[in-house]
């Protein structure tokens, strides 16, 4: 009767064991969830895939990548927060919402220091100038030198008002003495077509959406919008090195879990993410994607925030977006 009993008192403890600990056999409970608050198939989407699949592997348990798209990513966001903090769900979120949206929606349903625990950064990836492969410019002062010769302003288009491409486009927009006009679109898609067609001028995205087309010929990378070169794109060069060192603009992703889970559930949970971003074999899969990975504790990512919310307030006024 001894090892029924101890096997009947091992099922009351997990039973009634409301938090994720480390020491009580967590995650063998059941499979983790990793929120994305973003539509399949989106850029983001192969990153979560890849991290869930790693870091599930390290942890010993299945993580389900489930996207929740919406709002900008305030709809997944939202969700993750309400989520048991039981060490069974994470998100895995960007700039956007995790900074951004505080300062282009009203209420955006959720806050990003108070309802989450921060996992860990993941990297960055900077926003660039890219025009279509025939735009009679080849770098960002060419670029700006063409744009003098034109009777009307040249065109920009974004993802929408206070993302990153447009922050970034505004960004240049004012040191060109607001020599660019900016036309939002629905969809990223959307912009690159009619950029390749010529019915736009240029766009601001992040590297990932660039490298297909910059390799194919049909799209041109005039400047990085960072310090260092994208190693996806390394005849790129960056603002700094054009002499624009004020244009830095980039999205960074990072792993979050619901405010009070457990810390040694919290830190299995960083470790795993640290072993993925430092693994020889699944590094170089998130570089390729033009991730800049920043690897590090959950105090780097909780830092990151603290200045990122501020200073993306900042950069959306700028912008002259206002909150929805």
């Amino acid at each position: 009767m001894r090892p029924i009993a101890a096997a009947f008192a091992l099922g009351l403890l997990a039973f009634h064991g409301a938090g994720a600990a480390a020491g009580d056999g967590w995650p063998a409970r059941k499979a983790l969830t990793m929120v994305l608050p973003a539509g399949a198939g989106g850029s983001s989407d192969p990153l979560a895939r890849l991290l869930a699949l790693e870091m599930g592997q390290r942890l010993g348990q299945t993580i389900v990548v489930q996207n929740r798209p919406g709002a900008g990513g305030n709809v997944g966001m939202a969700q993750a927060a309400r989520a048991q903090p039981d060490g069974y769900t994470m998100v895995i979120s960007w700039t956007g919402p995790l900074a951004t949206n505080l300062a282009l929606y009203k209420d955006v349903g959720y806050d990003p220091r108070a309802d989450f625990e921060p996992v860990g950064m993941v990297g960055c990836t900077p926003n660039v100038l890219a025009v279509s492969g025939d735009f009679p410019a080849n770098s960002l002062a060419e670029f700006e030198a063409y744009a003098k010769t034109k009777k009307s302003k040249l065109s920009y288009g974004t993802t929408g008002v206070g993302s990153s491409w447009h922050i970034a486009g505004e960004m240049l927009s004012r040191e060109m003495d607001n020599g660019l006009v900016h036309i939002p679109y629905q969809t990223p898609g959307a912009a690159l077509t009619d950029m390749k067609a010529g019915r736009l001028d240029a766009i601001f995205p992040v590297v990932p959406m660039t490298v297909g087309h910059v390799r194919a010929g049909d799209m041109k990378v005039l400047a990085v919008f960072s310090t260092e070169r994208a190693s996806v794109l390394p005849d790129a060069p960056t603002t700094v090195e054009q002499g624009r060192a004020d244009l830095i603009s980039d999205t960074c992703f990072a792993l979050l879990a619901p405010k009070g889970v457990d810390a040694a559930a919290l830190a299995a949970m960083n470790k795993a993410l640290n072993e993925v971003l430092r693994d020889p074999g699944a590094r170089p899969k998130i570089e390729a994607m033009g991730i800049q990975i920043r690897a590090g504790a959950p105090a780097a990512l909780a830092q990151y925030l603290d200045a990122e919310i501020p200073r993306q307030a900042r950069l959306v006024q700028a912008s002259g977006a206002t909150a929805q």
